[in-house]
């Protein structure tokens, strides 16, 4: 989808006052609408909403690497807080051989759910599309649950319900900026369902995680733009318009599954797992390494991964290092 980057400063204004309302969420608990009419969330999803689906993206890309897809019980796909729909969007783009029954768009904004149908009935014209607010809502045992930027709008009680609603899902992916806060939340919730889930990504384990404790360390990474965002004159107005760095786009995110409906072929490989972005010096790059053994940095000799530097500087999502690779 082309940006809809603003064309005029009442459109600079309303996406400044809309990013406002985001940053105040916490505070704003109770609003149930950001949206005043179908034209602002237009220009939301084809510009704030086109970075989050670039993360949503390089997730799917990282599950297609790891041969995953979406379990075969999971016959009802569900978009929680589904906003402008970019969740499904990219699951319905990554994932075109699947075939969920039933899509579930649900978000506490008749405005979001009306748009986000429209857009899932043109990508699934064939599927059953059913609107619903979250209170309307019960997770069940055939569903993918898709959630997407939504902890910064939760207090303390509604996440602890939205975590107790959704362990009863076949499978869950949970994308969410790439914050201490953020992370910390999925750390918190990955530790709850450890012992019925099982971890697809980012983890290269399925043991307790290593950052569990507050530190200056948290579990993030960085999903790139499309490489055309940067020869774009309308992009590069609107990151000037909103002092956004479009290169950034730090992601914190946790892929689960039902134990009892892995496939076999599908389960992680023990590897080591950078976080973050590594640091690249003359010969040899930094990388803060995630292991069963915990959370340490490392070095690398460029020597050694030859194949691997060039691709990593280029794309730094997935830095993954097997076994036999040990760092030194």
């Amino acid at each position: 989808m082309k940006a809809g980057v603003p064309k005029s400063r009442a459109e600079v204004k309303d996406l400044e006052q809309l990013r406002q309302l985001f940053l105040d969420a916490p505070e704003r608990s109770g609003v149930s609408d950001y949206w005043s009419d179908n034209s602002l969330l237009e220009l939301y999803d084809s510009t704030f909403a086109r970075r989050i689906l670039w993360k949503w993206e390089a997730v799917v890309r990282e599950l297609a690497l790891k041969n995953w897809v979406p379990p075969p019980n999971a016959s009802r796909w569900v978009d929680w807080g589904c906003g402008s729909g970019v969740a499904s969007e990219a699951f319905l783009l990554g994932f075109e051989t699947s075939e969920p029954q039933e899509i579930i768009l649900s978000d506490r904004s008749l405005h979001a759910r009306q748009f986000s149908e429209k857009k899932v009935r043109h990508l699934r014209p064939q599927a059953r599309i059913v609107p619903l607010s979250p209170e309307q809502l019960q997770i069940q045992e055939t569903d993918l649950v898709l959630i997407s930027h939504v902890l910064t709008e939760l207090n303390d009680d509604q996440f602890q319900t939205l975590s107790e609603n959704i362990e009863s899902a076949a499978a869950i992916v949970w994308i969410e900026p790439g914050t201490p806060f953020c992370s910390r939340r999925l750390i918190s919730l990955r530790q709850r369902l450890l012992s019925k889930f099982e971890v697809i990504a980012p983890c290269p384990h399925q043991g307790n995680c290593g950052l569990q404790e507050e530190g200056r360390d948290w579990c993030h990474f960085f999903a790139p733009a499309p490489s055309e965002v940067f020869q774009s004159s309308e992009w590069m107005n609107f990151s000037k318009e909103m002092k956004i760095d479009l290169r950034s786009l730090p992601v914190s995110f946790l892929v689960l599954q039902r134990k009892s409906a892995l496939e076999p072929s599908i389960a992680p490989k023990l590897v080591k797992r950078a976080l973050g972005r590594p640091r690249f010096y003359k010969g040899h790059a930094k990388l803060l390494i995630c292991s069963k053994e915990g959370v340490n940095e490392a070095s690398l000799q460029e020597r050694n991964h030859k194949s691997s530097f060039k691709s990593w500087q280029r794309d730094s999502f997935v830095v993954e290092i097997t076994n036999a690779q040990d760092c030194d």
